[in-house]
């Protein structure tokens, strides 16, 4: 019991990494950790990075800058889905995500100073311009389009894609008001409600054209890349904050899944009651699963909005400890040299979606025999020094680092790295280092967006982890 206090009283304190252009950046308390055989802790130190860090992160930016900057197509503005490094040869599709991000991406160059205000708008208004005149359906634009036709490839609308579409649009008209009408087009007809079900409170995975029917899955966790959808639909006002509490903590215990959930009540607001839980990572600290446990399901949607800063006790708080685990995991558990596993190319060929077993209700189980650098890189915000001497370490073990940044992934038993770059890694990569180098310059434009306020304040009054809870273990 004393063990797992002081654990719950030092993860409490990992808290955001920050540091400006001009100034070596201020100490930042995290937790560091021995093995977590029995989840013992050795102590609270220090996460502060120097000014060579600093630099080094730019560099690491400027040279993943310059994979969009080299490779998204001159005439459409659209970003290749990825480039394999034998010749150089770019895919010949994208999709709504790798589009949205992209919009993203040029706006971070510019805060990084890697383009002026002039380069980011011709970048801007070429890409917006093709969304315009590519195909929609009930107001959407679809999944994946051929490169440099624009011509629909599946007929085939996915929910999550479309957040990630939508959110970028919506943040480059808030940050770029000159071009607030060619986004406001782009966004006309855009209510996710059509892609909602209000019987399960859930998003459905997407609409398939052909057969003019919904997905029969939803996405029905909320440790979910799919949390942006959540966000965006609520601050739009177009589901009901209802929504939130309709998403599963961990599955019922009803599905088949790899661990022993821990349920208990959890109620807000006076008014929102809902069963909420956890499974138990080396049998002592608390944490909420996502599907296949990995850095992306958990992370991503913070580069968005940052849950460590408005949701400290919900998901800023699980976020924390997943990236105390996964480092844990792959250091102690698997004996490798370095740590971040996450859906990636593979070393060989392929993609995969890999993950921690022990923190995702996949039953089945996740592979983890292959790290990418992305996955650590989401984690600056919590683990700054960790991130950064785990990318050196990367460097001066592995092949991994090439002319436009790191590569996708690499074996760290057998050496042999994936020679790709996927424009939606390098994307998780550049935006985590902007945020980070310049004070959250994404999620703070995210706040402006429709009602987020109100969003905001939702999140932030929910526990995941109450103390009286964790000690009563109310029903496994």
């Amino acid at each position: 019991m004393k063990k797992k206090l002081i654990i719950a009283k030092f993860l409490s304190i990992l808290i955001l990494g920050w540091l400006t252009s001009c100034a070596a950046p201020a100490p930042v308390p995290v937790l560091y950790t021995a093995p977590l055989n029995n989840i013992s802790l050795i102590q609270a130190d220090i996460q502060q990075i120097s000014l060579e860090d600093s630099l080094y992160l730019r560099k690491l930016a400027a040279n993943t800058w310059n994979f969009f900057r080299t490779f998204v197509d001159s005439s459409t503005g659209l970003m290749p889905d990825n480039v394999h490094t034998n010749g150089f040869e770019s895919s010949d599709y994208t999709s709504s995500t790798n589009i949205g991000l992209y919009l993203v991406c040029v706006s971070a160059a510019e805060d990084l100073k890697l383009i002026s205000h002039d380069e980011a708008l011709k970048h801007l208004e070429r890409t917006l311009s093709s969304l315009q005149k590519m195909e929609r359906y009930h107001g959407f634009h679809l999944n994946w389009y051929s490169i440099p036709a624009m011509e629909v490839t599946r007929q085939y609308i996915s929910s999550v894609d479309a957040a990630w579409l939508y959110a970028s649009v919506a943040v480059i008209a808030v940050k770029y008001p000159e071009l607030n009408a060619i986004c406001a087009e782009i966004q006309t007809g855009v209510d996710f409600s059509w892609l909602f079900d209000p019987d399960l409170g859930q998003f459905y995975l997407g609409f398939d054209l052909e057969q003019q029917a919904y997905s029969p899955y939803h996405y029905g966790m909320l440790c979910s890349e799919s949390r942006i959808i959540s966000y965006l639909s609520m601050a739009w006002g177009q589901v009901p904050e209802s929504h939130w509490n309709d998403l599963y903590r961990v599955l019922p215990d009803t599905i088949d899944q790899w661990g022993s959930p821990i349920y208990f009540s959890q109620q807000y607001n006076n008014s929102m009651s809902f069963t909420s839980g956890y499974y138990l990572y080396g049998d002592t600290l608390p944490v909420l699963p996502a599907w296949n446990g990995s850095m992306f399901e958990y992370l991503m949607p913070s580069l968005f909005v940052d849950e460590q800063k408005y949701a400290s006790t919900g998901m800023g708080e699980n976020n924390a400890r997943i990236v105390v685990i996964h480092r844990d995991y792959a250091l102690n558990h698997l004996r490798y040299p370095v740590w971040g596993v996450s859906p990636c190319a593979i070393p060989g060929g392929g993609y995969e979606p890999f993950g921690v077993s022990e923190i995702g209700s996949r039953k089945e189980g996740s592979r983890s025999d292959v790290i990418t650098p992305h996955a650590s890189i989401l984690a600056l915000a919590y683990a700054p020094r960790w991130v950064i001497d785990n990318l050196y370490k990367m460097e001066q073990q592995f092949p991994i680092r090439g002319k436009y940044g790191f590569f996708d992934s690499l074996n760290p038993e057998s050496g042999v790295v994936a020679p790709q770059y996927l424009a939606l890694d390098q994307a998780m990569i550049l935006l985590s280092i902007n945020n980070y180098l310049n004070a959250g310059s994404l999620s703070e434009t995210f706040t402006q967006i429709g009602d987020m306020d109100s969003v905001l304040k939702l999140i932030a009054q929910e526990q995941f982890f109450p103390p009286s809870v964790e000690k009563t273990q109310i029903r496994r």
